[in-house]
């Protein structure tokens, strides 16, 4: 017996026998229908106490509904293993007994149980009556842990205020940092289940360019985090709440925990943001994880990959001078990401770099190449460079097989931006490059040759068609435009750019452009969608314009309705200039038809003016003396050039750059895109082809050389 005592004694004193945590009974519950809650209708396990409603009965496991059945045993078994993971092993958040959850359970209420006026959607997380957290859950997600991690995070968030950050830290009733509550949810549930890492990507690749903190994508903007981890461990990213001060944005805790001024903040970010180019992280295989996911999208459902890399405009195809659009131009921490394609045999590419500083006062860059290799995987980071202005070079080893420029908006001075503050209110951080030796995105001879398949190039102008798709000999489709799927492109209308078409009925005198993506839907009158507009099955008619990066799904638009800047409003057919999503931030109500001039779409952003020639000009020789041969995964500069054109006798096709054991398929479409000619040959520098000779009446002919590349060239048959 006195072994025994002793034994208790020790187990006490050493805390191995914790004292049972109990229920707290919000206030709330004495509400309708709150207030018909009873143990009878509730399940409790060491860490959590579910309730729900009357509408499932005493036995939710039995319930005749299968969307609102449920068993509380399972939910709280899934919950406990979260729990400690998020608690005990990553020690985000203390459960001693002296602290609130260590005497309390967190509250579980089942959403859609408690019928009219009770609790309902599909999932919250936060706190009840400031001492204990709360989830508000619909049965349905509580199925696979996914939700459940990302609202029991929320939970454990509200907990710090409460019980460890109690002089007004954690990031509480602070708007700029808002953000960070669903970036941090996210990264605590791919701690737990790293497979749904990839969710929501789609639209993170859309919005990369976006400021840190944009509420167009704080579900995803938590891979700094992953940053801060593989060189610190997870305690850092724990300390982000433990520490922070009231009013004060993530970035800043940061800051301020590394001693660090704006300028080495800005250097991290970079650090981050080249990162993204292989999603190279090691903690959790998240890296290898992201990269399986973006590269799923790219092989089934290529139209969801938006915006991943940055299309600059070319000023200049002599001198290799671009800038970047004003929709891509990176905002506070946002990125581009250029692939570029060498020309040279040296693999040595040159990139004069200069950005605007004139358009806003703390006008910034990061910038460096980042090399990687066949499977994916990064090889090699170039030099970080940070001057408005600079030449930077790098050679490629002849093991890599991909190479990137990555360009940071780096502000001099941080701004904390409120919740919605709408396009115009947020800086961008525009620049223009001159490239030697390579060819950016977009501009390489093989853009989209994984896409072209089973189709065949437009006889008006030269895109590709899927085989699957209707286009009218009327309508137009640009040399670097496509259309997938069953689209339907009829009338005058025009697919001019890099747009991007799939399963659209597009009609009448609408034009497609720039680099939008248009998935489903109708389009019809003279709607104008360009830049990086996105539609997904969207009724658009009239004289609507859609423009920038313009986000819509689902939705109508019609008589002189502007849509640009980071919208993504609903249904709108009020002649009106919309360029945010509407918020009291910004001083916008849904279709409210407010003009160009209203404060909300006066833009921060001053205008500039592009620079010279001489301004862009190289310092010292960038010549190159050999063109690159064909690599395995970098293209060579192939061309095929076709003299003279317009041409009444023979024509002469030099096939640049080929392999002379290449099969090369010669196709000649009429302008009703019937073949005329088509015949299959080696590669061969000289090869002529007699009009006359073969019979081709006058009039504008599409020739395809389709071999390991394909090249579309227009010819005119003169009389």
């Amino acid at each position: 017996m006195k072994t025994h005592v002793l034994l208790l004694l020790c187990l006490l004193l050493t805390g191995r026998i914790a004292a049972q945590k109990t229920v707290f009974i919000p206030s709330e519950f004495s509400s309708a229908p709150l207030n018909t809650w009873s143990y009878s209708k509730s399940y409790q396990s060491a860490n959590f106490v579910v309730f729900w409603g009357n509408v499932v009965g005493t036995s939710p496991a039995t319930y005749s509904d299968p969307n609102l059945r449920f068993n509380p045993q399972s939910v709280c078994d899934t919950l406990e293993k979260i729990y400690t993971k998020f608690v005990t092993e990553l020690a985000f958040c203390s459960d001693v007994a002296t602290k609130n959850l260590g005497k309390y359970k967190i509250i579980i209420v089942m959403n859609d149980t408690w019928g009219s006026g009770g609790p309902s959607g599909w999932a919250f997380g936060g706190t009840y009556g400031n001492t204990i957290g709360a989830m508000w859950v619909h049965p349905n997600a509580t199925r696979d842990g996914a939700v459940i991690s990302h609202e029991l995070t929320h939970a454990l968030q509200g907990m710090i205020s409460i019980q460890e950050n109690t002089v007004g830290g954690g990031y509480v009733g602070w708007e700029p940092a808002g953000f960070f509550w669903e970036a941090h949810a996210n990264y605590m549930r791919t701690q737990m289940y790293p497979r749904f890492a990839g969710d929501d990507l789609p639209r993170w690749m859309g919005t990369q360019s976006f400021h840190l903190s944009s509420t167009r994508h704080h579900y995803g903007t938590f891979k700094w985090l992953y940053t801060i981890q593989d060189a610190e461990g997870i305690n850092m990213v724990n300390r982000l709440w433990k520490e922070s001060l009231a009013n004060e944005h993530p970035l800043i805790t940061y800051r301020r925990l590394k001693g660090w001024n704006q300028s080495q903040l800005n250097d991290f970010l970079y650090n981050y943001a080249k990162k993204e180019v292989t999603y190279d992280y090691t903690s959790n295989n998240f890296g290898s994880i992201m990269r399986a996911a973006r590269e799923a999208l790219k092989t089934s459902e290529p139209h969801y990959v938006w915006r991943l890399y940055t299309l600059l405009t070319q000023i200049s195809a002599s001198t290799g001078r671009y800038v970047v659009p004003d929709a891509f131009a990176p905002q506070d921490y946002g990125y581009n990401i250029i692939p570029l394609y060498p020309t040279c045999s040296s693999r040595t590419v040159t990139v004069k770099f200069k950005g605007h500083t004139e358009v806003n006062s703390t006008a910034g860059w990061r910038y460096g190449f980042v090399a990687t290799n066949a499977n994916g995987t990064v090889s090699r980071y170039g030099a970080l460079s940070s001057a408005n202005e600079s030449q930077i070079s790098f050679q490629m080893n002849s093991n890599e097989t991909g190479l990137y420029l990555v360009v940071m908006g780096a502000p001099t001075t941080h701004t904390s931006y409120v919740w919605e503050p709408g396009w115009p209110k947020i800086k961008r951080y525009p620049y223009e490059l001159r490239i030697a030796n390579a060819l950016p995105e977009g501009y390489q001879p093989d853009y989209r040759a994984a896409y072209k398949t089973n189709g065949h190039t437009h006889s008006n102008g030269g895109g590709w068609v899927s085989n699957t798709a209707t286009v009218a000999a009327t309508a137009y489709v640009g040399p670097k435009a496509i259309v997938r799927g069953s689209s339907n492109v009829s009338g005058n209308a025009r697919i001019e750019g890099t747009a991007w078409v799939e399963n659209a009925t597009v009609q009448n005198n609408v034009v497609i452009t720039g680099n939008a993506n248009v998935w489903g839907g109708t389009y019809s009158g003279s709607a104008n969608i360009s830049e990086n507009a996105i539609l997904n099955n969207c009724t658009v008619s009239g004289t609507a314009i859609i423009k920038g990066n313009a986000m819509e799904w689902g939705v109508s638009f019609g008589a002189g309705v502007t849509v640009g800047g980071d919208a993504e409003i609903g249904s709108c057919s009020t002649a009106g200039v919309y360029l945010q999503v509407p918020h009291t931030n910004n001083g916008r109500t849904e279709c409210d038809g407010q003009s160009a001039t209203h404060t909300s779409n006066a833009d921060v952003n001053a205008g500039y003016t592009q620079f010279t020639d001489t301004q862009m000009a190289f310092s010292g020789s960038v010549a190159c003396t050999a063109l690159a041969a064909a690599h395995a995964s970098v293209t060579a500069l192939k061309d095929v050039v076709v003299y003279p054109n317009p041409v009444r006798g023979q024509l002469n096709i030099s096939m640049r750059n080929f392999s002379p054991d290449e099969d090369v398929l010669i196709s000649l479409y009429n302008s009703a895109g019937i073949i005329v000619l088509n015949r299959k040959i080696k590669a061969t520098p000289n090869l002529t082809l007699d009009a006359v000779a073969e019979k081709l009446q006058p009039g504008v002919y599409i020739l395809k050389v389709s071999g390991r590349k394909e090249f579309v060239k227009k010819i005119v048959v003169s009389k």
